[in-house]
């Protein structure tokens, strides 16, 4: 089960944003995820929409997934 991962620009930006072991954990989780689907990926439901969001914590990456590709729409850091 293994997808391609592409990057939106805003999730690149985000990344750019972050300390750079924080993004490299990001990127790693993104990696498997896309390639074995292990991770911890969650639907959540904002302003009556759902989304995928895997969860790399203290972040979470809002992502797609299809049979084929995971694309990353933003990498955002959450509270509780």
């Amino acid at each position: 089960m293994s997808r391609t991962p592409r990057w939106g620009f805003l999730a690149v930006q985000d990344l750019k944003r972050m300390p750079w072991r924080a993004a490299a954990k990001v990127d790693a989780a993104i990696q498997r995820f896309a390639e074995t689907g292990e991770g911890d990926l969650r639907w959540v439901s904002v302003n009556g929409v759902r989304e995928f969001r895997l969860y790399v914590p203290p972040y979470f990456a809002w992502v797609s997934v299809d049979e084929d590709e995971l694309l990353v729409w933003r990498v955002l850091r959450y509270t509780h």
